[in-house]
């Protein structure tokens, strides 16, 4: 089922995208009841259009059909605005000590301990 819903969706996206050529195809599939049946110039076999006239109503009305799906998708513009802040600083109005970061008096140890890379093993 699932590969079925794959194949479908799949199938739908190249009939949108060869929509005239399928009309092309189509067209040459059935030419000779086009001509007979849907011609505009059945009765005026001198012109010899073989049912073309209906091949380019058909494309034209793709062409339309194509146009209005593509006029409904909207545009948009995006800027990119960096916008600057003014920092002001000011003393304190009270008095206060204030430590801005946490001191743990465990992590003040210093050490004088270099680290060096294990030596490798020469045989």
């Amino acid at each position: 089922m699932k590969w079925f819903l794959i194949i479908c969706i799949f199938l739908g996206l190249l009939l949108q995208n060869f929509s005239k050529s399928l009309i092309v195809v189509q067209f040459q599939v059935n030419q000779a009841f086009i001509a007979r049946e849907l011609c505009e110039n059945r009765n005026k076999p001198q012109m010899h259009c073989n049912g073309r006239c209906h091949l380019k109503k058909e494309l034209d009305r793709d062409a339309r059909q194509e146009k209005n799906n593509n006029t409904g998708k909207n545009k948009y513009e995006v800027m990119f605005v960096e916008t600057i802040h003014a920092f002001t600083s000011t003393t304190p109005k009270n008095n206060i000590n204030v430590t801005p970061f946490y001191k743990d008096p465990y992590l003040d140890t210093f050490t004088i301990a270099i680290f060096h890379p294990p030596q490798s093993v020469v045989a």
